[in-house]
């Protein structure tokens, strides 16, 4: 099954929800009774939540070239739109793989948001350990932050942002490379904790990939 649930927003401020165009396809109801439904019951819905919209533009060559308002609706008000709606066997499954995308995607940015903080702990103590034993070198830090990177990734943070078209490398990385991230930057503080120089610690740690 396609993706049902979205976010937007980063950290604590990451907000989850559905659209009408999502409930729409797998309950088999036609856009416009859902879009209908979301009208009629807007001053419930409102209750639980601002109701942000986008105006989607279908895409080139396909028939209806009319613009089309997508709601975008988060778990509560989701849950509650479908109980308007009629409880076909389809609705009813709906339903069900909607509860499990919406714990999914929860328990996915709990996991990321844990991973930022261990990160942010371990840049301290990398970027704390390099200050101590490279007081005069001002390229000290980013040249074992990019060693983390590449160790963690493959990529050094500026090749990570043109691959993915992100701003940040951080946005380019899912839950287990940023745990290898976090690995990475442990392990770098350690070996120069014992007297490792640069390519010693690159060797190390470029090893297995």
């Amino acid at each position: 099954m396609e993706e049902l649930v979205f976010f937007k927003g980063i950290g604590s401020k990451a907000k989850l929800y559905t659209t009408t165009e999502v409930i729409a396809e797998y309950t088999g109801i036609k856009y416009k009774s859902v879009y209908e439904s979301v009208r009629n019951n807007q001053d419930d819905l409102k209750e639980l939540g601002v109701l942000p919209f986008e105006m989607v533009v279908p895409q080139k060559g396909t028939l209806g070239g009319q613009p089309k308002k997508v709601y975008q609706l988060n778990e509560q008000q989701a849950t509650l739109l479908i109980t308007y709606l009629r409880n076909t066997p389809q609705v009813k499954e709906f339903k069900k793989a909607l509860v499990k995308a919406f714990y999914s995607m929860k328990q996915e940015l709990d996991q990321s948001k844990l991973n930022r903080e261990l990160n942010k702990r371990a840049n301290i103590e990398l970027a704390e350990t390099i200050k101590a034993e490279f007081p005069d070198d001002p390229h000290a830090y980013s040249n074992y932050h990019q060693l983390a990177y590449k160790c963690a990734t493959g990529m050094t943070p500026k090749q990570l942002k043109k691959a993915k078209g992100v701003n940040s490398p951080e946005e380019a990385l899912d839950n287990d490379q940023k745990e290898r991230l976090e690995r990475a930057k442990q392990h770098i503080a350690l070996y120069l904790l014992d007297g490792n120089d640069y390519q010693d610690i690159k060797k190390k740690l470029l090893a297995d990939i």
